[in-house]
């Protein structure tokens, strides 16, 4: 039977590998992701404690061990998923960064100097983290321990750090004479934000959330670009918003 032609197939490093071999390693990624989906189904259900590996085969209608087939054990896939979320945080800060086009927001108009275009990115790139926040609320929790659970910093430090390295050469870009510093002032608003929604302590919604956050970016970029009419504000970007006392 000859299949139909439907183009090119996508490109594998298949240098030295059989057709068995290859169909091993395709049902291996297949089985990992499985598991991997399935610890975060348990997660969002009943919260990260009640992830195990007997848990987890149970979800995925397996015997006990078939989960050690493929992960050392629970913490090796939950490092998995921090590795793997920072990986996705980083890939849309850097897309949001590099956006362009009617629909980028502000930053986008015609005539905008380059200074303002970077400022421009700092701000979607700022807001991308805020969003993945938003969108992957028990993802965000493993990935910084808010969710009780906590995963060793050093098992994904090269991935949490690019994402300091993105904001860090936007800002740079911007004409920031001292990006990491800003960066790591711009991160603890952000994740403080969003460890006091978590936590029920202050009560915004996730719009309420940004324009808080684009209050501490307007104060960290006009110390770079002076003047509001630079940075390309949003009108009435503040929205009201209350914290809870401590």
């Amino acid at each position: 039977m000859t299949p139909e032609k439907q183009g090119p197939p996508p490109r594998l490093d298949t240098s030295g590998s059989t057709p068995a071999q290859r169909r091993r390693g395709r049902e291996r990624a297949a089985a990992r992701e499985a598991i991997l989906s399935a610890a975060l189904d348990v997660a969002r259900r009943d919260g990260w404690d009640a992830v195990t590996m007997r848990r987890l085969a149970e979800e995925i209608e397996h015997s006990a061990n078939f989960a050690y087939r493929y992960f050392t054990g629970r913490d090796d896939i939950l490092s998995t998923l921090v590795r793997e979320a920072f990986a996705r945080l980083r890939d849309a800060m850097a897309t949001a960064g590099r956006q362009t086009g009617p629909d980028a927001g502000s930053g986008t108009s015609t005539g905008m100097s380059s200074a303002d275009a970077a400022a421009a990115a700092v701000r979607r790139a700022g807001h991308a983290y805020l969003d993945f926040a938003l969108i992957y609320p028990d993802l965000y929790q493993l990935m910084y321990g808010l969710g009780g659970v906590r995963v060793p910093a050093a098992d994904a430090w090269a991935e949490g750090q690019a994402i300091g390295d993105i904001m860090t050469e936007l800002l740079g870009a911007a004409g920031d004479p001292h990006p990491q510093q800003h960066v790591l002032q711009l991160w603890a608003t952000a994740h403080g934000l969003i460890a006091l929604l978590v936590v029920d302590r202050v009560d915004v919604d996730a719009q309420g959330l940004h324009a808080l956050f684009e209050d501490a970016l307007t104060n960290c970029l006009t110390r770079v670009l002076p003047g509001p009419e630079q940075l390309g504000l949003p009108p009435n970007h503040r929205t009201e918003g209350t914290a809870s006392p401590p």
